[in-house]
């Protein structure tokens, strides 16, 4: 026989616990928690039963339940994407509470940093959070980063702390430190924007409205142990330092004819190298000394010039997730769990 709904002429209340086992955090009643659990169990199985999901926060009786688990291999697209996205959130929210605008230079530069140790030829090295190793952080070109990642090292504890209450692994380095670029920039933008603006509610409404999409793929894996040491140029490096230096970040060809740009060119050089370093604006004069730069220095003024400044930012959006990825090892399963559902027996 179908199950079919109470009715108004039924005495009989019927409740419906549906959680995800694990995934809340300690506040487990509270109202949000419960709707991100109704969604992460999928609301799809309710309606396919005829049950209205708001009938667990007001029935009162119990019955006999029965239950099942959607492993990790189970979960649908959208499961997976919202138990991401909950890291994701978490992540930036503690982010935010410790990392100022001020901190996107730094921000980046660990990012750089980490990321130009990849080998094209062996596949070693890359963006995987090698850089917190104390063997890797005390090299001359990387000591002063120190204080940058001491400062996420107390927001990644917080992470995995309330991560082990929903169920979720560990956040791993790597994806830290691009998040808290990301971040870092995000509220920089802001921040000029805001200057920018005749009012300042104007500059924040922009850039909530307008700013640049910056999605983050998360499940970089970490490194075990320091990647082999780069050189990497020295604040006061030329232009010509600069762009040899990118030339070789990632680019497979061995050049000739017909070789094609290497994967950071002219211009996305211009904008991670001079955004990474302590001045930036000091660093876009310098490269600007080279006539290829100074054609995307004067590309992007006009940019920053507008309230928007949308053109600088989607192309530093889009240059920095490939830095974020180089030589990125990336796990499909990393900070997903399985989901418990208890439903009613029908007799």
């Amino acid at each position: 026989m179908p199950f079919r709904p109470a009715s108004t002429s039924h005495s009989r209340r019927v409740r419906v616990s549906c959680r995800a086992e694990r995934q809340q955090e300690a506040r487990s009643h509270d109202t949000d928690q419960s709707r991100r659990s109704l969604l992460l169990a999928g609301p799809v199985l309710l309606a396919g039963l005829g049950v209205s999901p708001f009938l667990a926060e007001t029935a009162q009786a119990e019955i006999e339940t029965n239950k099942s688990v959607i492993s990790v291999r189970g979960l649908s697209a959208f499961q997976r994407s919202a138990q991401r996205n909950y890291l994701a959130q978490r992540s930036e929210k503690e982010i935010k509470k410790v990392v100022t605008a001020g901190d996107a230079p730094i921000a980046l530069r660990v990012v750089l940093h980490d990321a130009a140790t990849y080998d094209v030829a062996t596949g070693k090295g890359g963006l995987n959070g090698s850089i917190v190793n104390s063997e890797e952080l005390s090299r001359p070109e990387n000591k002063d980063l120190k204080s940058f990642v001491d400062k996420l090292a107390g927001v990644k504890q917080t992470i995995d702390d309330r991560g082990k209450v929903a169920g979720q692994g560990p956040i791993s380095w790597a994806d830290l430190i691009v998040l808290a670029a990301k971040v870092a920039h995000v509220l920089s933008w802001t921040e000029q924007k805001v200057k920018r603006a005749t009012v300042a509610s104007g500059g924040s409404t922009i850039a909530d409205a307008f700013g640049a999409a910056f999605p983050v793929p998360l499940g970089r894996m970490d490194a075990d142990s320091a990647d082999d040491a780069v050189k990497i140029p020295t604040q006061s490096a030329s232009p010509a330092e600069v762009k040899e230096f990118f030339n070789k970040l990632g680019n497979e060809s061995k050049g000739g004819f017909g070789s094609g740009k290497p994967p950071f060119w002219e211009r996305p050089t211009f904008l991670l190298w001079s955004g990474a370093q302590p001045d930036p604006a000091a660093a876009e004069a310098s490269l600007a000394a080279d006539d290829d730069f100074k054609f995307w220095k004067n590309k992007y003024d006009r940019s920053r010039r507008t309230v928007t400044r949308t053109e600088y930012e989607v192309d530093f959006i889009t240059f920095f997730t490939k830095l974020a990825n180089l030589g990125a090892k990336f796990d499909s399963n990393k900070y997903l769990y399985p989901i418990t559902l208890e439903l009613p027996k029908i007799k």
